[in-house]
This record gives structure tokens, C-alpha cells and sequence, in this order.
């Protein structure tokens, strides 16, 4: 037999019987000569391709397996004996270059994930410079996230005021959530950290006693990834990737998690900021109160669940002898004070603002007409209470006009001002220092309270 150092060596005979190997094949299937020899090289040995073919006798590829289960890579290349009909198989180890190969290959895939996540998130950074509120922020960052990790599901919740509160995406949990326990998200946030599920014995570890694992189960849930958002150190919501299969994680998982929530959460608080910002500067100087804009703003976005809404459009009468007499300084602090008055004689769920001058608009929640009329003549009495800075001949009173309507959507706030001021301004010609109701329907004022030369504060007219 040709001896081929530093390579196997295989001879069979036409049928495929193994005759002889040299020692690098033994070595390699870690076995004895007798448990070789005599059995079909198939057994030991599979081809990639056949030896021969139309261009005659080529190399392959091939495994060489031992008995012991050994599973080896090598290259086959034929020798023939053509005097004796036997055939000779060069075998050579190329475990090494497979390896080589299977690292090179695994860096490419590692090099080409890194480049995808790396488009990701330049992609969603334009994204979210570009987002304009909250939900849009959190929306984007759930499609991202669900694109970016292949992910079944994704919720993402911020922290508002009335507590962490779902906003955008899909929570497979919810229905089985613990009552009464912290919602979805609220270990991430407080933790500030990633959060890393692989199975749900792994949710069991971060909640021992709670039963998340069968939280997980009910839910279809194998795995999860979850982030905080965090900005300037705080965190403000958390973003849960779940898996309704096995997933495995690789080293890249955590930071992409933390990368695309840091996005997010720069988008929130910039939208946030940007929020504060215009707020502020739709107050009035003087009062502090909001203006007519942010008036209308806030109320429809906090009474759109009451069950009727009442606009009280307030006018000071006696005002213009304060700014005459004792200068505009005088005016301001007295506008100040009517704005305390007022903030004091409605709730604080209610909505004030000042439209201009020395009227004022009070915005309020009621269960019926007669409640707004009532809340109208106890803003007419605080008003009227004196003053300690005016001098005793400057009295300060107020004509107050009320509009009430059912609240059976947007309260359209331009018409409703309208007949607000019509009404205050029947109670100005009336004589002042008393309320007036009108019909939001037909615009019919009809005074209701008058005043304070009247026991109860009332006068029918």
C-alpha cells in the first residue's frame, strides 16, 4: 500500500470492502484494525460526491465517522491499482479549515447582523426626531422592536401621571395578570435595567411567589426581553419584547433593546419638554393662568366623561377705576388676586383661564343646570368679598354669564364662549354684580342670581 504520510489511507476492492488503513484512520476513528477491516467503507466514510465522474477522478468532501460516535471532516481523493483491481483513498483532516471556515462564516453572519441592526437604528432614529407625541414615540418603538427582534408580540408603556400606563402594542399577559399586582412593565422600570426571560422558570426568578411562570404559560409565552426607557437618569416607561416560541438570545440582544428605547425615550421627553415649553407660553403673564387656547385644550382633554359641561364667561365690573385711579401695578395685583379667588371657589379638576383683560373663563364638570348656577353666584360672592390693598370707595364685583350643555362629544368651545359672554354681558347691562344663564340652544338669556342687595343672592326676572 502507498504510504501517505500525514494523511489517512483507506484500500478497498472493487466491491468497497475496506482491505487495509494506515494508522491516521484508526487514530481518527478511534478504533482497532479488526473493527475496520473487512466492512464496507460506506460504514466509515460518507462521499460528498462520487470519486469518478465524466471528468474523471476528483476530490470531494466527506465525513469520516468513528464507531464511538467521532464525526470528522475530511477530503477524499481516489489512487487506482489497476493491476490488481483495488482502489487507494487519500484521506485528509480538514477539521481545522472547517472550523476556520465555520468561525469565518460565523463572523460574516455576526458582521452582516451587526450592519442590519446598525440600519435599524439609524432608520429609527430619523423615525423618532420626527415623531410628534407620545403615542406616535411608543407606537414607532413597538413596530421597531417587533421588526428588529422577530418578536410575537410588543407593549410599550410610559409612566404618567396616573401611573404606568400601556400605550402602544400588543400585552399577551394582560388576561392573566396577578389583580391587584404592579402592572406590565413596572419591574423593568423600577430596575432600570434589561430584562432577559428564557423561559418561564426565568420569569419565576425575577417575581419569586407571584406565579409569573404560569402567567408566561396562560399566555402562550416562551421568552421575553424587556427595557426600560430611561432619560437623564430616570426611567419614564419600560418596552416588553414576548416570543410565543423558544428564542435564544445573542450578545447583541441587550444592547439593541437599550438602544432602541433610548431613542424612544429621547423622542418622549423631547416631546415632553417641547409640551412644557408651548404650556407655559399660553399662560398669562399676570395670573399665571392659562390662556383662552390651552383653556380649550385642557378641556377636552379632561371632561370628556362628565356629564355636562358648564362655561362661565366672568367680567369684573369696577375694574377701570383701579387702573385710572391707582395705575396699571394695582391692576396687575388685582387680577392676581380675582385669579386665587376663583381657582379656590371651583375644584381643582375643573379648568380656569383668563381671556383677556378682566374677564375670565371657568370651565367645570356639573350634573345639572342649577349646579352651574350655583357654582357661578359662589364665584360672583368671592369676587365680591373685599379687597385689602383697594381703597373703600372701589368696589369690585362681577357679572358672570353660564352656558350649560350635555356633554355628547368635543365641546365646541368658540360657540359655547360665544354664549357665555352674550350672558355676562345681559348681566353687565342688568346693573352688574350678578349671574345670568342662557339656553346654549336658542342664545335666550335668563337671569338667575343677582345681586347683593338680595337676601339669597337671587332675583328673578
Amino acid at each position: 500500500m502507498l504510504q501517505l504520510t500525514g494523511c489517512g489511507s483507506i484500500t478497498i476492492d472493487r466491491h468497497g470492502v475496506i482491505l487495509n488503513v494506515n494508522d491516521n484512520i484508526l487514530d481518527w476513528l478511534n478504533c482497532e484494525r479488526a473493527d475496520v477491516l473487512g466492512r464496507q467503507f460506506e460504514a466509515f466514510l460518507t462521499l460528498r460526491m462520487p470519486l469518478t465522474g465524466s471528468d474523471g477522478m476528483l476530490p470531494t468532501d466527506a465525513t469520516l465517522r468513528g464507531i464511538s460516535g467521532v464525526v470528522r471532516p475530511v477530503v477524499v481523493g481516489s489512487l487506482e491499482d489497476s493491476d490488481s483491481g483495488t482502489q487507494q483513498l487519500a484521506v485528509y483532516d480538514v477539521s481545522t479549515r472547517s472550523a476556520f471556515t465555520l468561525g469565518f462564516r460565523g463572523a460574516e453572519a455576526k458582521t452582516e447582523r451587526g450592519r442590519q441592526r446598525l440600519q435599524i437604528l439609524l432608520n429609527s432614529a430619523v423615525g423618532f426626531g420626527n415623531v410628534r407625541s407620545e403615542v406616535d414615540a411608543a407606537e414607532l418603538l413597538a413596530d421597531v422592536a417587533q421588526r428588529s427582534f422577530a418578536a410575537s408580540f410588543v407593549s410599550v408603556h410610559l409612566l404618567r401621571p396616573e401611573g404606568l400606563v400601556q400605550v402602544a402594542g400588543v400585552n399577551p399577559l394582560a388576561a392573566h395578570w396577578p389583580t391587584g399586582f404592579r402592572p406590565t412593565g413596572a419591574v423593568t422600570l423600577l430596575s432600570g435595567e434589561v430584562l432577559v426571560v428564557r423561559t418561564p422558570a426565568d420569569a419565576d426568578a425575577y417575581l419569586p411567589g407571584v406565579g409569573m411562570g404560569d402567567v408566561y404559560r396562560a399566555g402562550g409565552i416562551h421568552a421575553a426581553i424587556s427595557s426600560p426607557l430611561r432619560s437623564h437618569g430616570e426611567s419614564i416607561g419600560s418596552m416588553i419584547c414576548y416570543f410565543d416560541h423558544p428564542r435564544e438570545f445573542d450578545e447583541e440582544a441587550v444592547p439593541l433593546a437599550e438602544a432602541l428605547t433610548n431613542q424612544a425615550a429621547q423622542a418622549v421627553a423631547r416631546i415632553r419638554l417641547e409640551d412644557t415649553l408651548r404650556r407655559a407660553a399660553m399662560h398669562d403673564e399676570v395670573t399665571g393662568l392659562p390662556n383662552r387656547r390651552l383653556v380649550e385644550e385642557d378641556v377636552i382633554r379632561t371632561m370628556r366623561d362628565c356629564t355636562a359641561l358648564s362655561v362661565l364667561f366672568v367680567d369684573l365690573d369696577g375694574f377701570k377705576a383701579v387702573n385710572d385711579l391707582l395705575g396699571h401695578a394695582a391692576g396687575d395685583a388685582l387680577l392676581r388676586e380675582v385669579g386665587q379667588r376663583l381657582r379656590s371657589s371651583i375644584r381643582e379638576s375643573d379648568v380656569l383661564g383668563r381671556f383677556g383683560g378682566d374677564e375670565f373663563i371657568a370651565v367645570a364638570a356639573v350634573e345639572s343646570e342649577g349646579d352651574a348656577a350655583m357654582l357661578a353666584d359662589r364665584i360672583r360672592a368671592a369676587i365680591a368679598r373685599p379687597y385689602d390693598d383697594l381703597p373703600p370707595e372701589i368696589t369690585i364685583t362681577a357679572s358672570v354669564g353660564v352656558v350649560t350643555v350635555g356633554n355628547d362629544g368635543a365641546p365646541v368651545m368658540d360657540q359655547l364662549v360665544r354664549a357665555a359672554d352674550h350672558a355676562m354681558y345681559d348681566a353687565k347691562m342688568a346693573g352688574g354684580d350678578r349671574v345670568t344663564v342662557a339656553e346654549f340652544s336658542d342664545h335666550q338669556p335668563r337671569e338667575t342670581a343677582g345681586s347683593p342687595t338680595d337676601g339669597d343672592g337671587t332675583e328673578a326676572r
